[in-house]
């Protein structure tokens, strides 16, 4: 099946959490890299993802995002499985899984991210162009919209994949490693993002391995220790929200 191609839209179910995690194992060939993972985020909560490289926080990630296989049962994002509503989820990837290689500009990267609402075979029309340039005036790109991305610096990388994630209008973003290696100002850029996507009622959830430096504000912390969710030992560096303090709770 092609992506996007003839897929139906659920409407979220009334009261459901933005993401509901039970019980979910994950491999790659024979090696498992999820164990047992349950979690509920709240709609409009910022969640912060954290563990050291390879606890499974990519996996976690992608099952979410529909890129890595799982039980249909396992995963439900506003009450749905999987799939059934791809435009109201964006994963920002890590920027080494990119290739800033290929021959499109800014622009024709952040339209990508219309591709869920226009389809593979419409040309966008003017709410997509729409959307791509105030998603790129957001994120401090707008002059970089005609520059081919093999020439960005790795800030304005990750600024042109936030950007990309914002022109899909989602509710519930996943940020892989979005701070590693930032510039002060593209961190500074990011936070500012992220944080009114917040008050908009978006849901964020953030992966990271130095939660010191992600951010400036969490509703909770889940912790993943060689593919296994356990207790958070530190705090949510985080103000408190309409959330309290149990943002990611186990279902």
């Amino acid at each position: 099946m092609i992506p996007y191609a003839g897929r139906r839209h659920l409407a979220p179910v009334a009261g459901a959490p933005a993401l509901e995690v039970r019980r979910l194992t994950a491999a790659y060939s024979r090696n498992l890299a999820l164990r047992d993972v349950s979690l509920v985020v709240p709609a409009g909560a910022r969640i912060a993802l954290v563990g050291a490289n390879g606890a499974g926080k990519s996996t976690l990630l992608k099952a979410v995002s529909g890129l890595q296989p799982v039980p249909r049962e396992q995963v439900r994002v506003y009450g749905n499985p999987v799939g059934a509503c791809h435009h109201r989820v964006a994963y920002l990837a890590q920027r080494g899984e990119i290739d800033w290689r290929y021959p499109v500009t800014v622009e024709s990267l952040v339209m990508t991210g219309r591709y869920v609402h226009v389809g593979w075979f419409r040309r966008p029309g003017r709410t997509d162009r729409e959307a791509v340039r105030d998603a790129l005036e957001r994120t401090g790109i707008s002059s970089l919209a005609k520059r081919q991305i093999g020439r960005l610096s790795g800030g304005q990388q990750q600024r042109a994949l936030l950007a990309r994630a914002l022109a899909q209008e989602a509710d519930l973003l996943l940020l892989d490693e979005p701070f590693n290696a930032l510039d002060s100002v593209s961190r500074s850029v990011l936070d500012e993002v992220l944080t009114e996507l917040q008050r908009l009622g978006k849901t964020l959830v953030i992966a990271t391995h130095d939660l010191e430096t992600t951010g400036r504000s969490f509703d909770d912390v889940v912790c993943l220790l060689n593919g296994r969710r356990v207790p958070f030992s530190g705090r949510p560096q985080a103000a408190p929200s309409r959330h309290g303090m149990g943002g990611a709770t186990h279902p």
